[in-house]
């Protein structure tokens, strides 16, 4: 059952990249944690979205391809230690934002004297360490390190701003029955608060003068649980799923300003994130599942332009093909629909709706 257990991963490797709310990326999952013996593995995936909004009423233009394409990678490295006792190293990117309105209310061709935007990149490292008990049962915590730095620009101003790595903690328990491919693990991911420099200039009247300021503050970005578990159902055959909760209500991002406080960015809702899945292994060596996510919609209209679509649909397809008896290579796609939603703009609602997005992933992984 290795071949389509790695399949099923390559699935969970772009789940998050394509559909998950607030600014979430990675999924921040711990499943290298059960691969067998000393393990590495590198992965690449890439979303190319396509949302556009509708123009306010006797406004001209519309706001097309907000949501920008983007990529990132991650890395994982698993280490037997002893007969009970694993540890792992994951380095990823959790949180990120690439949205861009090149026309519409927020840009140069409306009342903006620039183009709204976002650019939002972090960078983790987890380390942790797992320890099996007999029965299957197993318990593994540790540590996430995370920095995280970007450029928003709104109606507002502009803000530049970067953290240096603070540190959240990560506990979690796992039961596993082999001979029928069970797994279930929940994971906790603490909050981490992240402490921020930067430089701001102010947009004050009349536009477009600005006043700059340098506001060092704090962004508590949120806790998380994850539900992780897959099963045999029938000879070759794995069923497997996830269920993943983050805190994103009360994500608010403000800075004090010359002319009073700033509101950049602000989230109403927390996300919850499905996912549902069949495997089966095709040959000894290539396997193949289907996945189906759902994440719930959250507030409309939107409180942030961040958040131009709100919950998901998707569908996913995935493969692993066992290069060698080391060398397993995995891949997927990922069909999104992003669920519409209502951004407010000084010329009035603009109406997101028949969203769409492609994901893309591909996993090296090579046993030791």
């Amino acid at each position: 059952m290795k071949n389509y257990l790695a399949t099923s991963a390559a699935l969970a490797l772009i789940s998050g990249a394509a559909s998950a709310g607030g600014i979430d990326r990675s999924g921040q999952g711990v499943n290298i944690l059960f691969e067998d013996g000393t393990y590495v593995q590198m992965s690449y995936s890439h979303v190319s979205p396509d949302v556009n909004g509708s123009p306010p009423a006797g406004f001209p233009f519309a706001s097309n391809n907000v949501a920008q394409s983007y990529s990132y990678g991650s890395f994982g490295y698993k280490q037997k230690l002893t007969d009970r006792l694993d540890a792992a190293i994951i380095i990823d990117q959790p949180f990120g934002a690439h949205v861009l309105y090149a026309d519409g209310p927020f840009s140069s061709a409306g009342p903006l004297p620039y183009n709204a935007m976002a650019e939002i990149d972090s960078h983790a490292i987890t380390g942790l360490l797992q320890y099996n008990f007999d029965g299957g049962f197993s318990v593994h915590g540790g540590f996430r390190a995370l920095t995280v730095d970007g450029t928003i620009n709104s109606g507002d101003g502009k803000l530049n701003a970067s953290s240096d790595y603070d540190f959240g903690g990560v506990i979690g328990v796992a039961y596993e029955k082999p001979d029928i491919a069970l797994r279930v693990a929940l994971t906790y991911s603490s909050a981490i608060t992240a402490g921020f420099s930067s430089s701001q200039e102010q947009l004050v009247s009349p536009a477009p003068a600005y006043i700059s300021t340098n506001p060092i503050f704090d962004l508590e970005f949120p806790e998380s649980v994850n539900l992780d578990f897959q099963t045999g159902i029938a000879k070759d055959t794995l069923l497997f799923g996830s269920v993943r909760w983050v805190g994103w209500g009360g994500f608010s991002l403000v800075t004090p300003g010359a002319a009073g406080d700033i509101e950049w960015v602000n989230f109403d809702d927390d996300t919850i994130t499905y996912e549902i899945g069949i495997g089966r292994q095709i040959t000894d060596k290539l396997s193949l599942a289907v996945s189906l996510g759902f994440e719930e919609p959250g507030t409309r209209p939107s409180t942030t332009a961040l958040a131009p679509t709100t919950g998901s649909t998707s569908i996913g397809l995935g493969g692993t093909y066992q290069a060698t008896d080391k060398l397993s290579i995995s891949g997927g796609v990922r069909y999104v629909v992003p669920g519409d939603q209502y951004v407010n703009s000084d010329a009035g609602p603009i109406l997101f709706e028949d969203s769409s997005a492609i994901a893309v992933g591909l996993r090296l992984g090579y046993s030791f």
